[in-house]
């Protein structure tokens, strides 16, 4: 019973080649409309490892004309949640639990994210009706510094209360 993005993300797996990026960050933008709005883009959305940039624009910029720091929070809680919402069955909610946000250095240009389960994690996931899990969000600017240490805890649970 796989998860309704899972099952889009596998049709848009079937798209040609030339239309899938644009199909997919079309279809994650409109699923959570501030994550389109926000320009997040998504390179790599497999059960195990995603990746999604944001780009430098206006629209996301402090007063440095830096990626502002919610950005980056919003860039790395997208990953976090987005990689359990994939992963959980049909049956499921995914929820973001909590953020823990460690802002180190400045950026530099546009921001790139990366999040990895394990083999135990994905058996954890699978295997439990609801549960939490802490990942670690990897967020590197253009200079490939990373101003930002994140973890994510997302949670899941039924979408039936009992």
């Amino acid at each position: 019973m796989k998860s309704q993005l899972a099952l889009a993300l596998e049709k848009i797996d079937r798209l040609p080649n030339f239309i899938q990026n644009t199909a997919r960050n079309f279809v994650l933008g409109s699923t959570v409309p501030f994550v389109g709005k926000a320009g997040i883009k998504f390179e790599k959305t497999e059960p195990q490892e995603w990746i999604a940039t944001i780009a430098n624009k206006r629209k996301v910029q402090n007063h440095l004309k830096q990626i502002h720091a919610c950005g980056m929070v919003l860039l790395a809680e997208t990953l976090g949640v987005m990689i359990m919402a994939v992963n959980v069955d049909k049956n499921k909610i995914p929820l973001v639990k909590s953020i823990d946000a460690k802002f180190v250095k400045r950026s530099t240009g546009s921001m790139r994210g990366v999040v990895k389960l394990t083999n135990e994690q994905l058996a954890f996931i699978k295997n439990n009706d609801k549960g939490e899990m802490e990942v670690e969000v990897e967020i590197t600017d253009e200079a490939g510094n990373q101003p930002i240490i994140v973890k994510v805890t997302s949670a899941w649970v039924p979408k039936k209360r009992n």
